[in-house]
């Protein structure tokens, strides 16, 4: 299938090895970042662990829909530093930084203190290992003032699912 054909509302199900490599990079980028000293962004009372895992699970959805590779690296990335390039590369070369929550109707969020060089955000919902894809959000409409509000966790930005796009689209 080809990328801009992956409508939203399409399910991904990791299989029986997928998972096995995300519970081990997890844990790995889990034990790198906190041991660095990189700040833990998740938004939510969860588990740091459940946080990773689910982080990677839903690239690995994103990237297997998708028919790319996934991130296989557990280096150290400090999005505070200007260094996040995203999660993924999209065949024509748009970086996208793919956020996930449990939530059927989550939306679309980004601290504001991350400043990452992508070009799309793009939105898994489900728990590992099954996501659904919510779509994608050109950066620059998703890091807008008119955006920030708050989860109760502090300043972000929102967005909701009914304003995100299919490939093609962004």
């Amino acid at each position: 299938m080809l990328e801009n054909q992956i409508a939203i509302g399409t399910v991904v199900e990791l299989d029986r090895i997928e998972q096995g490599i995300c519970k081990l990079l997890a844990q790995k980028r889990h034990d790198n970042n906190r041991g660095s000293n990189v700040k833990n962004s998740k938004i939510g009372g969860q588990s740091d662990a459940e946080t990773d895992l689910e982080g990677i699970g839903a690239e690995f959805g994103f990237s297997k829909l998708f028919n790319l590779y996934p991130d296989l690296t557990i280096s150290t990335r400090s999005s505070t530093a200007g260094q996040d390039d995203g999660d993924v590369t999209l065949r024509d070369g748009r970086s996208v930084d793919i956020k996930a929550t449990k939530y059927r109707t989550g939306k679309l969020v980004a601290v504001p203190w991350k400043k990452p060089k992508v070009d799309l955000f793009a939105l898994m919902v489900g728990t590992f290992p099954k996501y659904e894809f919510k779509g994608f959000m050109k950066s620059e409409e998703l890091l807008s003032e008119k955006r920030l509000g708050t989860l109760g966790h502090g300043p972000t930005y929102i967005a909701q699912q009914n304003e995100l796009l299919e490939l093609e689209k962004v």
